[in-house]
């Protein structure tokens, strides 16, 4: 079965197709965290430590049915990942590469119906970046080398499979469907897990 996607407010909908290798997992890293401030969504999408939650797949997997126009896009750095949200309601939807060629995307739960997560994508979550967690004690690492062996698999895959060309967030050429807008060192600064 199909796995709901949709923002806040309702405008971009879609669904996760079935089956693939994927991930899960919670990710305390700072531009994870900058992120949500970004958006102003720290309260609904960290946890209490400034972790977020995130599903990792193949993009083949992602498609919208309604809003893509809804899509925008930053980079935290000129190097970055390319973090997409909801322009709506400001939902956080994912996060990918530059570039399609590698098949990867991260979605972050507030666009996925979370009740039903561990049933669409099982597997034990994986913990990681802690040592940007909030307060103390740290959480335990957990779970990196077979996220790490996931994200190969999903990449050699996607290659070979020519999945990396079927991306609802690039197009034809492999350019994003719309230009990220690229913070610069002063904005990303300005952002609360920065200046801790």
């Amino acid at each position: 079965m199909n796995h709901p996607m949709t923002c806040e407010c309702g405008h971009l909908q879609g669904y996760v197709v079935p089956g693939g290798t994927c991930s899960r997992v919670l990710c305390y890293c700072k531009d994870c965290q900058a992120f949500a401030y970004y958006l102003n969504r720290q309260d609904t999408v960290l946890n209490v430590q400034g972790g977020t939650h995130l599903v990792q797949l193949s993009p083949h997997r992602v498609v919208f049915t309604q809003g893509q126009q809804q899509l925008a896009s930053i980079r935290l750095s000129p190097n970055g990942l390319i973090r997409w949200y909801a322009s709506c309601c400001n939902t956080p939807v994912g996060n990918t590469l530059s570039t399609p060629t590698v098949a990867f995307v991260g979605l972050v739960d507030n666009i996925l119906n979370t009740a039903a997560i561990p049933n669409d994508f099982p597997g034990k979550m994986a913990v990681v970046h802690t040592d940007s967690a909030q307060g103390s004690p740290k959480p335990t690492p957990k779970g990196l080398p077979g996220t790490v062996w996931r994200f190969t698999k999903l990449a050699v895959k996607g290659r070979f499979s020519k999945h990396h060309q079927q991306s609802p967030f690039f197009n034809d050429a492999g350019q994003p469907i719309v230009e990220p807008q690229v913070l610069d060192h002063t904005q990303r600064q300005a952002l609360l897990p920065y200046r801790r």
